[in-house]
């Protein structure tokens, strides 16, 4: 059986009905004489898991949560109970980059409140597929007891549609730059434009660092790439971030701005956006991951993107966020994107899904993420938000009281 059909499977097998959005878990526990251990990249940090094919979820907890920086959770918290009558807390799931031996898949993983963290059934079933061979071969013994938990009812209703979807829209959250199926980008130049070549900016010390390693990223994923000749290039600025993150901004200013026409695609008006939304009662958010660099620039318009860095010349791949004519060209994508689904809005890479109940809600999410699939562009997923009863859009809050500024 294909590896999509046996997860799906699985969690057609372990559905549940849910009146409510959260749902009591029954947890049975039991004493294991030998348990198996194995170490695993969990978003690019090293943590050491007890694998049991009898689990069925795969779950981390709250203090190793803690440690890989806290990821964003979906799902509402809830108690879970063992055979004893002891309660725990499930504070929600999040998809995690796994790398596994040779294997790196994007998987959903619970947070439990219980000091353990558990290699459960969904995730052997997938690495193993990938794999090739089993992966208990590879992993150390112990003569330790250690209780292992053994999941007999689905968490609640909302993680139950979010792993869904993460299950069968795999690629859409997948490490790596989205790759736009449907368009190009072209920057159109004004008649009579002579090209401009600027020299590289100093760099400040504090920074280098910094905007190397954004370099060798951008590299890495297709956005950029080495030349050694171009007529064209715009030096490079250095912003930090409000995550402290640093980000490479191309300071399209210095000239190319200047040749190019504007495309003059009408941005929505949040005043529109605020009509349509009022009345509902549940809200999700999208974030593309690295929005304007899912789309590829043509081959004319890679060669006046050029970058000129300390490190040397630089072909820009993918339309730049500091070229005039981004947004105009991003926001055409977005609008046909969403065209055509109800209660879906975009604002620039701002991606908002609307309705009145959770049903509902569930139908919009799977078609949105279907076409998303099919366009070739990739989700951030810890970036997102699902079935929130309020949230940040365009500087308000909404929510089923309806818009307010956000103070």
């Amino acid at each position: 059986m294909a590896l999509i059909s046996k997860v799906k499977t699985w969690w057609e097998n372990h559905e549940c009905n849910v009146k409510n959005s959260v749902d009591i878990l029954h947890v049975s526990m039991s004493v294991k004489p030998k348990w198996l251990t194995k170490k695993v990249l969990v978003n690019g940090n090293e943590v050491e898991f007890i694998l049991d094919s009898g689990a069925q979820i795969s779950c981390i907890s709250e203090v190793t949560w803690k440690n890989i920086g806290s990821p964003k959770l979906t799902g509402v918290p809830c108690k879970g109970r063992s055979f004893t009558g002891n309660e725990f807390s499930m504070l929600g799931s999040f998809m995690a980059s796994v790398e596994v031996d040779d294997s790196k898949q994007v998987l959903v993983t619970h947070v439990t409140s219980e000091k353990l963290n558990l290699f459960g059934l969904p995730w052997i079933i997938e690495v193993e597929n990938k794999l090739g061979y089993p992966i208990v071969t590879s992993v150390k013994k112990s003569e330790e007891p250690i209780k292992v938990l053994e999941i007999e009812k689905a968490q609640n209703k909302i993680s139950e549609i979010v792993n869904k979807l993460a299950v069968q829209f795999k690629k859409v959250f997948e490490p790596g730059l989205g790759h736009c199926t449907k368009m190009k980008a072209h920057l159109y130049m004004k008649p009579g434009v002579s090209p401009v070549f600027v020299r590289a900016r100093p760099v400040p010390i504090g920074v280098k660092d910094a905007i190397e390693k954004e370099l060798s990223r951008l590299s890495e994923i297709g956005a950029i790439k080495p030349i050694e000749f171009a007529n064209w290039a715009a030096p490079i600025l250095a912003i930090k971030k409000a995550n402290g993150k640093t980000r490479v901004c191309m300071d399209y200013s210095t000239g190319l701005n200047n040749a190019i026409e504007l495309d003059r695609h009408p941005l929505p008006k949040p005043s529109e956006i605020w009509a349509e939304i009022h009345g509902s009662k549940v809200f999700s958010q999208l974030d593309l991951r690295d929005a304007y660099l899912q789309i590829e620039l043509d081959e004319q318009s890679k060669k006046v993107a050029c970058i000129n860095t300390h490190k040397g010349l630089f072909e820009v791949q993918r339309l730049p966020f500091g070229v005039k004519s981004a947004p105009g060209i991003f926001q055409r994508l977005m609008d046909k994107l969403i065209s055509g689904i109800p209660g879906v809005f975009a604002y620039l890479d701002d991606l908002i899904i609307v309705s009145k109940n959770i049903e509902d809600h569930k139908v919009q999410l799977f078609e949105i993420f279907d076409r998303i699939e099919k366009w070739g562009l990739k989700i951030q997923l810890e970036k997102c938000n699902f079935f929130k009863e309020k949230l940040k859009f365009l500087g308000h809050i909404v929510s089923k009281s309806g818009i307010e500024p956000d103070n």
